[in-house]
């Protein structure tokens, strides 16, 4: 499965120690450029790729620019471009733009069930990252979401 991502997974996952889940999770993991510089000296896995957007696609994002930040919106062009198969988003506004590019949106929790359903990380680290993610780094989730995938199996 190949990927775009932006950098709210690619920060949250570092917060985790869990940024290599990607490389164990999908066959290909780009990121434009903007997010590269969103990103700066971050751990980034070999694994990903970083590519400029088209010219087309740099008129879109400087069309674009207001609501969504450049990183998001470059990002989801990378992805139409490249024709991947899912963009990493976390920002509700980011995600509901992707879709209706057509893109299939998947966030940081997203990536935690994928990898324990590989088998990359046991149940109780996965709720330990959950909890990490909303009390020390900023992620907000409803406790009705929190219970629910703290329960999955």
């Amino acid at each position: 499965m190949r990927v775009v991502s932006n950098a709210s997974p690619l920060i949250f996952l570092s917060k985790l120690e869990a940024v290599d889940f990607l490389s164990h999770c999908f066959s290909s993991v780009t990121i434009p450029e903007a997010v590269k510089a969103e990103v700066g000296t971050l751990y980034l896995p070999e694994s990903i790729n970083v590519t400029a957007i088209s010219e087309f696609g740099e008129h879109f994002v400087a069309g674009a620019l207001g609501v969504l930040h450049q990183g998001e919106l470059e990002a989801m062009v990378l992805a139409q471009e490249l024709k991947v198969d899912l963009i990493l988003l976390d920002d509700l506004r980011a995600r509901q733009k992707a879709t209706r590019m057509g893109l299939t949106v998947m966030g940081t929790l997203g990536i935690l069930q994928l990898a324990h359903r590989k088998q990359l990380i046991r149940q109780q680290a996965f709720r330990q990252h959950l909890d990490d993610l909303v009390n020390q780094h900023g992620m907000w989730l409803s406790e009705k979401m929190l219970k629910t995938l703290k329960n999955l199996d």
